[in-house]
C-alpha cells in the first residue's frame, strides 16, 4: 500500500519537532530533511522540493561534520538521479563531480586513519583497540 502523503506529513512533523527542539541547523534535522528529500525524488516525484531539501541536508552536514560525513553520499546520489530524471545535465555533471571528489576523500580518509592505527595497535589491549575501532566509525 502506497501510503506517500501520510509518509511526507509524518517526515514533516518530524523536522518540524526537531527544528523546535535542536535548532534548524542540527544533525538530526539534516537526516529527517535528506528522508523527505528521498521521498520526493524517488516516490513522490516532486523534483523542485526534493533537490532544496538535498541542498539543506549537504550543507547542514558539511557544516557540522565536514565534506567527508558518510550522509553526504545518500544526499549527492539522490541529486544526481534526480538531475538525470529532470534532464539537468549540468547540474548531474556538476554534483556528479562533487561526488567523484568526496569519494576521493572518504579514501583517502580511510588510508590515513589505518595507517596511523596500524602500528600502533599492537601496542594497546583488547579494550583500547576496541575504543579506537568504534571512534573510527564515527568520524
Amino acid at each position: 500500500m502506497k501510503r506517500y502523503p501520510q509518509a511526507e506529513e509524518m517526515h514533516k512533523r518530524a523536522i518540524e519537532i526537531k527544528e523546535k527542539l535542536l535548532g534548524p541547523d542540527d544533525y538530526e534535522v539534516a537526516l529527517s530533511i535528506g528522508h523527505l528529500a528521498s521521498l520526493y525524488n524517488y516516490d513522490m516525484k516532486k523534483y523542485e522540493e526534493a533537490e532544496q531539501l538535498y541542498l539543506r541536508s549537504i550543507d547542514i552536514g558539511i557544516r557540522l561534520l565536514g565534506n567527508t560525513y558518510s550522509g553526504l553520499e545518500y544526499d549527492y546520489r539522490g541529486l544526481i538521479k534526480l538531475y538525470s530524471k529532470t534532464q539537468q545535465y549540468q547540474k548531474l555533471l556538476h554534483y556528479q563531480s562533487i561526488y567523484d571528489e568526496y569519494k576521493q576523500c572518504v579514501l583517502i580518509k580511510m588510508s590515513q586513519s589505518r595507517d596511523s592505527t596500524v602500528g600502533s595497535v599492537s601496542h594497546m589491549t583488547v579494550d583500547e583497540i576496541k575504543s579506537e575501532f568504534f571512534r573510527m566509525l564515527s568520524t
